[in-house]
């Protein structure tokens, strides 16, 4: 998305007539992150949208050159893979956001975790949602025409405000292009009585201050792309948003900074010291 904001395109020099196949993974792939390698890169570029994780050492998925792939999806599972998409009772759907598990064991999941004697946290972290299946902790989507898998996000980070519920993707695509801004999280916050609201931080690119009329801008733009119960009713500017090593933005951070105005304890941090910046903010602190 960087690539994209930043508008690079190849050069007029380079030559891709044997460039058949490209493979991206470390975070869900947009539609419009195929489109602009197609329109840039190669028409006929057979991209392969690849979903897995650290803990299982590999793939979920993988790829077919002989099985069309549609923009956005996760095109099939891996050899020995069943992914499934699951209601909040446990029951496999489709054309549906759901929970996204897998069904069937597979070699490569880990025995134990580091530290984890006991196996508590392994169980409460991946196995005790829906027993018999490995829980990885995210959201999905499976197209019932193509059955593709669309990676929504952090099942954990699903956002709630005036009884609507989505994701933090839903407000990134709507301000992914907005030539001021360069990065962006968003994270929900509860208050004492139980409401829940979304708050978006939003990081400038250089030279530019955030104003009112900025943050009107903002708020319209995800008003006409989206509706207008899912602005994020708090937006504010922060110098940098934090990712982990993999590459992800790390919203379940921000999102325990929020509800504590304290820095959990981190390890796997790209850029720890932007963590204070989401501290002592009067906006986010003053939420009753």
């Amino acid at each position: 998305m960087k690539i994209i904001n930043n508008k690079f395109y190849v050069g007029s020099f380079s030559n891709f007539d044997h460039f058949k196949t490209v493979c991206i993974a470390g975070s869900p792939v947009k539609a419009q992150n195929v489109k602009y390698i197609q329109d840039n890169v190669k028409k006929d570029l057979f991209v392969a949208s690849l979903y897995g994780s650290t803990e299982s050492h590999g793939f979920f998925s993988g790829f077919d050159l002989n099985l069309p792939s549609y923009a956005g999806e996760v095109q099939v599972p891996a050899l020995g893979k069943d992914i499934s998409c699951f209601d909040k009772n446990g029951h496999p759907v489709y054309g549906q956001l759901g929970e996204l598990v897998l069904t069937v064991r597979s070699p490569s999941f880990p025995l134990y975790l580091w530290k984890d004697e006991d196996g508590s946290v392994m169980k409460k972290t991946y196995l005790s949602k829906f027993p018999g299946t490995w829980c990885p902790g995210d959201e999905c989507w499976i197209n019932p025409k193509t059955r593709g898998i669309i990676v929504v996000g952090r099942s954990d980070d699903v956002l709630t405000q005036a009884g609507e519920c989505f994701g933090s993707a839903d407000i990134y695509f709507a301000i992914h292009d907005m030539e001021e801004i360069s990065d962006y999280i968003c994270v929900g916050q509860t208050n004492s009585e139980g409401d829940v609201r979304a708050v978006l931080f939003v990081k400038l690119r250089d030279g530019l201050t955030f104003t009112p009329a900025l943050r009107d801008k903002i708020a319209e733009k995800i008003d006409e792309a989206l509706w207008r119960d899912l602005v994020p009713e708090v937006i504010l500017d922060v110098k940098d948003i934090p990712y982990n090593l993999n590459g992800k933005r790390m919203e379940s951070t921000v999102k325990k900074i929020v509800a504590t105005n304290q820095i959990p304890e981190v390890n796997n941090i790209r850029n720890v010291e932007c963590l204070k910046y989401f501290c002592n903010r009067p906006e986010v602190m003053n939420y009753d």
